[in-house]
């Protein structure tokens, strides 16, 4: 759950246990200043991440059907609420802003509402279009989940799931150049950011 503009305010979401409303909301570094930005359709929300310029913010939705999660943008103040997946796409919790906020990356088909069909990676503009697949697994046994991008958006980290073992590994961001970080085993990394890079770190910018 990434923080605010210039990092002066923390974004979270909340469940109020009096009303039932799960709804973002943000507040200043001290925890004063608390301000509700959107509970979505209204049937929940989670996950959500700021946009690199701070203006927008993306979230899964819920619709409070079976597998029904997707992917939505929200002004930074709470307005233009807009849906850029179907919720049959049954997003999965774990998306990200590419560094330049030209594109999301997100999972598809997280919860297995069609056991025959896999879970794969795609990228999407925060408008809607150019939604592209960077992974193209089927039959349910291989499937792909999401982690984040490489501070310099060159990488896309990600778990590979391979009939039953997981392994951790990243690809660009068209889908090529695919390297094994873990390899397969039943070590399961889940919810995966990359950190900041640090002085004398030269693997992300491997070919």
């Amino acid at each position: 759950m990434r923080g605010g503009p210039a990092g002066q305010r923390i974004v979270f979401e909340r469940l109020d246990f009096d009303t039932g409303e799960e709804a973002v909301w943000s507040m200043k570094l001290d925890g004063t200043d608390r301000q509700r930005i959107t509970a979505g359709t209204g049937a929940g929300v989670t996950d959500p991440n700021v946009s690199p310029n701070g203006k927008t913010l993306s979230f899964v939705d819920f619709n409070g059907l079976d597998f029904g999660q997707a992917l939505f943008t929200v002004g930074i103040d709470g307005d233009n609420l807009y849906q850029l997946t179907p919720f049959t796409f049954d997003v999965a919790i774990k998306q990200d802003w590419a560094p330049d906020g030209r594109h999301l990356v997100f999972t598809d088909n997280a919860d297995f509402p069609h056991p025959s069909d896999s879970a794969n990676i795609a990228t999407i503009r925060p408008d809607g279009t150019d939604r592209r697949y960077l992974t193209h697994y089927q039959g349910g046994d291989i499937n792909a989940f999401v982690g984040s991008y490489s501070p310099d958006g060159r990488w896309i980290v990600f778990r590979l799931e391979y009939h039953g073992l997981y392994g951790l590994y990243k690809m660009h961001p068209d889908g090529s150049h695919l390297r094994r970080i873990l390899g397969l085993s039943s070590f399961r990394p889940r919810f995966i950011d990359w950190g900041p890079r640090l002085d004398g770190d030269d693997d992300e910018n491997e070919d």
